[in-house]
């Protein structure tokens, strides 16, 4: 049984290493509630960290930096996903003249009705 281990040295670059013994994959982090607040506050402000702030955060909130750089990462293709797939659905369903995006505005006498 041979395991291997990728390490990302580029876009879309990867050297694989090869582990003599295997090692136990680190458990899920479970947030507390006052940290997924704080995180998500941060996210709003920003949706990307420097280092000097990922730093900071991860000393506020206890955890290490690469916690705080995964769940950034982990926000930001969650909203990729939701925001790709709606187009995605809208582009088939203008495909079948299912789907028009464009509106127009109601005048103040048709909103009387």
């Amino acid at each position: 049984l041979v395991i291997c281990k990728v390490f990302v040295t580029g876009p879309r670059c990867r050297r694989v290493q090869r582990r003599s013994k295997p090692e136990e994959k680190r458990p899920r982090t479970a947030f507390t509630v006052d940290q997924l607040e704080r995180l998500r506050r941060e996210f709003q402000e920003s949706r990307y960290l420097t280092e000097k702030r990922r730093q900071e955060l991860a000393k506020e909130l206890e955890l290490n930096e690469t916690q705080i750089k995964i769940w950034f990462q982990n926000k930001r293709a969650k909203i990729k996903k939701q925001t790709s797939s709606c187009n995605s659905l809208a582009v088939h369903l203008m495909a079948q003249g299912l789907y028009n995006h464009t509106t127009t505005a109601k005048s103040t006498e048709d909103s009387k009705d």
